[in-house]
């Protein structure tokens, strides 16, 4: 059976560059690439067709692909990462940096994240660009199954979004709960956007709900025992 455009899948992917992957839902894959990560669940990706939430080339291939079939595609740089553009190579004056850049370090500057490539005279230059942009990408995938499971679909999308596991609550008629790490907004700058995401695919998922709640729990501090007094001894 042949995917369509909206509807939610289960996809197994590999991404590679000259050989070499960069981005997987498979677990030896990722070892095998030292791109490893031991807090990361490696299973399917739950994705919606057509949604824009993988790279472009890659989520135009998936409609009208088979369940079950694997194939396997070449994605040009503009379908990719975007090509690799002059004018995103910036000269930013070192009164920018709260620190003493390296050459070739990854920082955030302006706003922005990039790469140190050179330094002249009080100036660094700055690479903007996507660090695999100009890169052609080869990426091997199947489609597993789809799914129909509103909670199942959202949790899905969440970690896409996110890269992390969050728990989805059903059980009340009115609202949709979801269940965030604690104080998730302080190591993840752009919380307030992706919690709005979030809430919209909640909304279109659940059409009977009439808000969404993000639930973040706050453990109590556990109590510092005070070491035993010595007794005295005469």
């Amino acid at each position: 059976m042949a995917v369509e455009n909206g509807t939610y899948i289960k996809l197994n992917y590999t991404g590679t560059i000259n050989g070499v992957a960069f981005d997987t839902t498979d677990a030896e894959a990722a070892k095998n690439a030292n791109i490893f990560r031991e807090n990361f669940e490696y299973t399917p990706a739950i994705v919606k067709v057509g949604a824009g939430r993988l790279l472009k080339g890659l989520d135009e291939e998936l409609a009208g692909k088979e369940i079950g079939q694997e194939y396997t595609i070449t994605l040009p740089a503009e379908k990719a990462f975007g090509e690799h553009k002059a004018e995103e190579m910036k000269a930013v004056d070192k009164k920018a940096f709260d620190h003493k850049p390296e050459l070739f370090e990854r920082l955030t500057v302006e706003g922005r994240e990039g790469v140190v490539v050179q330094k002249i005279g009080n100036r660094y230059i700055v690479d903007f660009n996507h660090p695999l942009a100009g890169q052609e990408v080869v990426y091997t995938f199947t489609i597993i199954e789809e799914v129909t499971d509103a909670a199942e679909c959202l949790a899905g999308t969440i970690k896409l979004i996110t890269g992390r596991d969050m728990k989805v609550g059903t059980k009340h008629e009115n609202f949709v709960s979801v269940e965030v790490p604690t104080m998730i907004a302080m190591y993840n700058q752009n919380w307030f956007m992706t919690q709005y995401l979030i809430m919209q695919e909640a909304l279109e998922l659940f059409p009977n709900a009439e808000s969404v709640k993000f639930v973040e729990s706050f453990p109590r501090p556990k109590a510092v025992e005070e070491p035993a007094a010595e007794e005295k001894t005469e």
